[in-house]
């Protein structure tokens, strides 16, 4: 077995890490700008407050004291203002070297008006002021006043913060790869021992298993799922290997007396034949009879996905069974149930009726009692009884198993293989069903299988 490398765990590792260090810039970087914003909408607010608050000082001091008497408050003297005739003519300003209006606006009345307010933060200079404008009546006529500030120290103020926060988003960033690092190494360490222990294991020694962690976590919960998986792997071969040694020792048995028969007829081919012709016959048959069941529990399996189920009646099969055994053996084979309808291939059916008849009479003194019936969920009931010696409870689930023979049944000469009750439980199972031995009331052995139930039986 080629050893599995680690590089898919160490690729999920930096995966982890990738996503980690995503998950903390893209956050960083949003809450940076939304940040930037709100400072933003904050200092315009407060900027536009203070600039209106020196438009009406100015107009107010305008209209009692004339156009010339413009005057700006002591901590303001960032801002600039002018007074503009009707005609948009300067005629006062503050600082005096202003020449031109700070705004086109003109309103006629007491409104005030903000031009160039900057609520949204963006990289680079602002470089238009925020300028407020409003009309003011005196006695010697109506004037417009227009106050201004820079909005450039707020904006410089907002993007200093915004860079110390980028310049620290990359640190936060590898604190976090780093972080993760480390914890998906630790959460992946078990993983990668698993990986290793199961990498050891080798066909021949499925007997081996992954060492659970303590904690009960989904690590622990996988460990578990991986020795349940090999203890399914260790007795699947433990029944193949079983199987094939145990149809080589049956197949033995009749090439043997095969070969004894070939050569006794080699000496003497015209005297020795009529003798043991009969016993070449029987054995071949049996020979083909065997490799037919080998052949049909290797197709059972294969087949159990591929074959189309159908409706058919149980009981019709088990009545066609029963009529066929009655004139061929000494024990009574009845037939006593209710209708009853399974949705199964119909083949599969009438092979289980056949060998639990066949196994029943083998092993009745008298009789054997075939029964159908549907159950209180649906599904259809087969049930076969005999009054023989019975099977003791702690033969019941080994009967099933290939090449099986209780005592009572081990003689070759009485036709069976042990494979007919092993291809019984398996076409139940195919067709998810199962089978199960109990004690019957005439004394013997009683076989139940159950069958899903028909669809149209199921809808009712």
């Amino acid at each position: 077995m080629a050893p599995l490398t680690p590089t898919r765990s160490r690729s999920l590792r930096a995966r982890l890490v990738a996503l980690t260090a995503v998950a903390v810039i893209v956050p960083l970087l949003i809450g940076i700008f939304v940040l930037a914003t709100l400072l933003q909408r904050s200092l315009t607010g407060s900027l536009t407050s203070r600039v209106k608050q020196q438009t009406d000082i100015v107009a107010i001091t305008v209209r009692d004291n004339g156009p010339q008497s413009i005057r700006l408050a002591d901590t303001d003297r960032p801002m600039k203002a002018v007074v503009l005739s009707a005609n948009g003519k300067i005629v006062a300003a503050q600082p005096r070297d202003v020449t031109l209006p700070l705004s086109g606006d003109r309103p006629e009345t007491s409104h005030k008006r903000v031009q160039n307010a900057q609520y949204w933060w963006r990289p680079g200079d602002v470089e238009a002021p925020l300028v407020v404008s409003r009309s003011v009546q005196t006695r010697s006529g109506r004037y417009v006043v227009q106050v201004s500030s820079s909005q450039q120290p707020q904006h410089e103020a907002i993007s200093t913060v915004v860079k110390i926060l980028l310049l620290g988003t990359p640190l936060l960033a590898l604190l976090a790869a780093a972080l993760a690092w480390l914890v998906a190494g630790r959460s992946l360490a078990p993983v990668d021992r698993m990986r290793s222990e199961v990498d050891a294991i080798e066909a021949g020694h499925l007997d081996a298993r992954v060492v659970v962690p303590g904690q009960d976590d989904e690590i622990s919960a996988l460990a578990r799922t991986l020795n349940r998986m090999l203890d399914r792997l260790e007795s699947s071969q433990e029944r193949q290997q079983r199987f094939v040694a145990d149809a080589s020792h049956e197949l033995r048995s009749p090439l043997a007396t095969l070969q004894a028969a070939t050569d006794l007829t080699s000496a003497d081919p015209g005297g020795e034949w009529p003798a043991v012709e009969s016993t070449v016959r029987a054995e071949l048959g049996r020979m083909n009879a065997l490799i037919g069941d080998l052949l049909l529990l290797a197709r059972i399996e294969e087949d159990r996905a591929s074959s189309p189920t159908t409706d058919v009646d149980l009981d019709d099969i088990a009545q066609a069974e029963v009529s066929r055994w009655r004139s061929d053996t000494n024990v009574v084979v009845r037939y006593a149930g209710t209708p009853a309808r399974a949705r199964v291939l119909e083949s599969s059916v009438e092979r289980i009726v056949r060998n639990l008849v066949d196994n029943g009479i083998r092993h009745a003194d008298g009789q054997v009692l075939v029964t159908t019936s549907r159950d209180s969920d649906g599904s259809a009931v087969l049930t076969v009884d005999d009054d023989g010696a019975g099977i003791d409870p702690g033969d019941r689930e080994r009967v099933f198993d290939r090449f099986v023979r209780l005592d009572e049944g081990r003689s070759r000469g009485e036709g069976g293989f042990g494979l007919g009750l092993a291809i019984v439980r398996e076409l139940a199972r195919s067709t998810e069903g199962d089978v199960r031995v109990e004690s019957a009331p005439l004394g013997g052995a009683r076989f139940v299988v159950t069958l899903p139930g028909a669809q149209e039986a199921s809808s009712r």
